[in-house]
């Protein structure tokens, strides 16, 4: 009797997962192609992200090979192309800070400083970068001739303790601030460098020697 009654379940069991099948298995289906279409879908989308980056990179190192070969005007436009077109994208940030620096090379600092304002600007790029960025386009200014006493108080906050890039900053304000005459500052910031056991060597070097120099 119990065989009976065990034939009777599994034709039960059988029944009803036909009856659930008959009912949800085109939705089981369904949502097999969907999660097979998504995965084709991630892995073209992978692919054609890779080969985007692949055809900036391409451009980017076209661009260098133009400015090696003194081609500077289509260098500089390809960087500049280069850096609207990626937007969004770290080749983007990184074409901006090449051109600026062709551009300084070419004692064109207004113009240099303009492309490093720029990315100090952009929300998108990474706070490391920006505060750098901040950071040259002060220092490009000064090189253009404005003025150092305005200069000073725009870079103070990028001198202050926990800033990443105090230590150039503080070298900039100190050159800076002999710019505007006051040698006091100046002494300020080579000291706060040259006595900072965490500053990088050269700088504590070179903070030394300009004390030196200027008398200490």
């Amino acid at each position: 009797m119990a065989d009976i009654f065990n034939e009777i379940d599994e034709e039960l069991r059988k029944d009803k997962a036909q009856e659930w099948w008959g009912r949800y298995g085109k939705f089981v289906i369904g949502a097999c192609v969907v999660v097979v279409a998504a995965a084709g879908g991630y892995t073209w989308f992978e692919q054609q992200r890779t080969a985007e980056l692949r055809e900036l990179a391409d451009r980017y190192g076209h661009a260098l090979t133009q400015a090696d070969a003194g081609e500077t005007d289509p260098a500089l436009a390809a960087l500049q192309s280069l850096s609207q077109e990626a937007d969004g994208e770290g080749i983007a940030m990184i074409a901006s800070f090449q051109r600026a620096g062709i551009l300084a090379d070419q004692d064109r600092h207004a113009e240099a400083a303009e492309v490093y304002a720029a990315v100090a600007a952009d929300d998108g790029v990474d706070p490391l970068y920006r505060g750098l960025a901040e950071l040259k386009a002060i220092l490009h200014r000064s090189v253009a001739g404005e003025d150092t006493a305005a200069l000073l108080t725009e870079i103070e906050p990028l001198t202050l303790d926990g800033e990443p890039w105090r230590y150039s900053a503080r070298m900039v304000a100190a050159s800076l601030a002999m710019g505007a005459g006051d040698m006091e500052k100046a002494k300020a910031y080579l000291t706060q460098v040259s006595d900072d056991d965490g500053a990088p060597n050269s700088a504590r070097t070179q903070a030394v020697e300009i004390l030196q120099a200027i008398g200490s």
